[in-house]
């Protein structure tokens, strides 16, 4: 199990690095097949969302991608819906999470197909507003374990007119908020299998750097082909499972 898990970090992390997700979209589908449970699935990507989420942030500082001063609130705001987003998978049924999971993957799929990679409206800039984007966000990224981007992202493209390549990166911002208030969270509550979800952290990293690399490369009308098709993969996916039982 650790080849999978070390494989499935790089997979994982780069990934998050070139679509600016947290990795929870792909990871928890795949945990799933491997035999663990959805809520020790969540645990073990959170974990990884932690360490890819530093490196990323770490990455595009010093690309100057976006201007941390503003974009912060988004991440406020994130780490207090996170912890409210922990507390309630102790308490919600798996089933109801794996549908959940389900719904907001359909959303970004539906949201970004839609939406132009180009800024069709000039970009908002509105602190509160961010915290309060954020912090709904967060709530969901607690309970599903995502890390938020995959919200995050077509509500910045489609509602706060950012460009697509600018909202990936703050996406993956804001997971480093959510996911080490999620992992702190999930840890106290003892929900963290502390053994996969450092192999795949650590895994991860690799692969962080070699997705923003290529994010940096490609074509922005040509990312946002690519992005849709990613989602409608992991929409797939996961029905599959969920129908299949």
């Amino acid at each position: 199990m650790t080849i999978e898990l070390a494989l499935l970090g790089i997979g994982v992390g780069t990934l998050s690095g070139f679509f600016g997700i947290g990795g929870g979209t792909v990871s928890i589908p795949i945990l799933l097949y491997l035999g663990f449970g959805i809520k020790e699935a969540i645990g073990i990507s959170v974990t990884q969302m932690v360490a890819g989420s530093l490196m990323a942030a770490w990455i595009h500082h010093k690309k100057q991608t976006y201007v941390v001063r503003d974009v912060k609130y988004f991440g406020y705001g994130g780490v207090f819906g996170a912890i409210a987003g922990g507390f309630l998978v102790k308490i919600l049924d798996s089933t109801v999470l794996e549908w959940l999971f389900l719904s907001i993957v359909a959303f970004t799929l539906g949201r970004l197909a839609l939406s132009s990679p180009v800024p069709t409206r000039s970009e908002v800039v509105n602190r509160p507003l961010y915290s309060i984007i954020g912090g709904g966000i967060g709530m969901f990224s607690g309970m599903l374990g995502v890390g938020g981007s995959i919200l995050m992202t077509p509500i910045l493209v489609s509602f706060m007119g950012f460009p697509l390549k600018k909202a990936s990166a703050v996406g993956l911002f804001f997971v480093m908020f959510t996911s080490v208030s999620a992992f702190g969270t999930l840890l106290w509550l003892g929900m963290i299998n502390l053994h996969a979800g450092l192999i795949m952290a650590l895994s991860s990293l690799l692969g962080i750097m070699m997705g923003i690399w290529l994010l940096n490369r490609v074509k922005v009308a040509h990312y946002k082909q690519v992005l849709v098709v990613f989602y409608t993969l992991i929409f797939a996916v996961t029905a599959y499972k969920l129908i299949a039982g």
